[in-house]
């Protein structure tokens, strides 16, 4: 159990991160967001479980995102490498057994590290996403163009990019994503610092760079091959059509998989944090061990 949320937090500090803190369960349960987004992207479906008691939620900041600290300047955001952060997270807050909700790339992460780690897991929810990204083999070489171009370009670019005002971040994202508004707002709040010139974001811009480094369809499904650990799927009504394509490709990795609808876009979790918020506690209940 998370008895001292105030010590959790800093043990997060201590290791770069950011998160939030809700419920008050012996169950501890961590929530991983997808790429450029942050740890408010939980928070209109955490914020209806408050009074739990048979679950604490960690919703985290991704290293690079949100408020969570950059990785140093001569590291690069490896998907891989985000595995092991949530490893090295368990290890901090010495857990032996969770549960991992994850929406997009979080959902990635999670089910690698089902299969890599699965005695650490009692279930996980994913959260309209599924498998890993892959690259064919034939087009390894120029994806490794790719990422040292990006790489190039962005060391003769200034990263102090900034905006007029609040609006402006928010029409910005507003533009790349089926986002609502309000939920846009919601995660740009945790992503900007304000200054009086103007605001900046605080995710770093190395997030953009082509990875130099992608495993092939053949390498993810051994990877990912026969993960017992009990999933729930939550598959967007109006999602993006890759999601839809990488459930065909990857169901067959889980051994106990359950695939739910939930009505929305792919931020499904924001558009309906209560239809989500109970198909996971009720998918986490029947494997809490508290």
């Amino acid at each position: 159990m998370i008895s001292d949320k105030k010590n959790t937090l800093e043990v997060l500090k201590e290791i770069g991160l950011s998160g939030q803190i809700y419920g008050q369960g012996e169950q501890l349960v961590i929530c991983l967001h997808g790429w450029l987004d942050n740890s408010n992207s939980f928070k209109p479906m955490l914020e209806l479980v408050d009074e739990d008691k048979n679950f604490t939620w960690i919703a985290i900041d991704l290293p690079g995102h949100g408020r969570s600290q950059w990785r140093s300047h001569d590291a690069h955001y490896y998907f891989i490498d985000y595995v092991y952060d949530l490893k090295f997270l368990l290890e901090k807050l010495r857990c032996e057994k969770v549960m991992l909700v994850g929406h997009s790339m979080g959902a990635m992460i999670c089910n690698l590290f089902a299969a890599c780690y699965p005695d650490n897991l009692l279930a996980m929810a994913l959260i309209d996403g599924i498998g890993i990204v892959t690259t064919k083999p034939s087009d390894s070489k120029q994806q490794l163009i790719n990422a040292f171009r990006q790489r190039s370009k962005a060391q003769q670019q200034s990263n102090t990019k900034l905006f007029s005002n609040f609006e402006e971040v928010v029409a910005a994202r507003l533009k790349v994503s089926d986002l609502e508004y309000e939920n846009a707002a919601l995660l740009m709040r945790r992503n900007v610092e304000i200054f009086p010139e103007g605001v900046k974001l605080t995710s770093d811009p190395r997030l953009k760079q082509h990875s130099g480094f992608r495993f092939s369809a053949a390498q993810a499904l051994a990877c990912l091959e026969n993960i017992g650990v009990p999933t729930l799927f939550l598959k967007a009504t109006n999602g993006y059509p890759m999601i839809e394509l990488q459930l065909k490709v990857f169901e067959k990795c889980f051994t106990q998989l359950k695939v739910d609808l939930i009505n929305g876009g792919h931020h499904c979790h924001m558009e309906n944090a209560s239809e989500t918020l109970q198909s996971i506690s009720f998918h986490f209940d029947a494997y809490n061990e508290t």
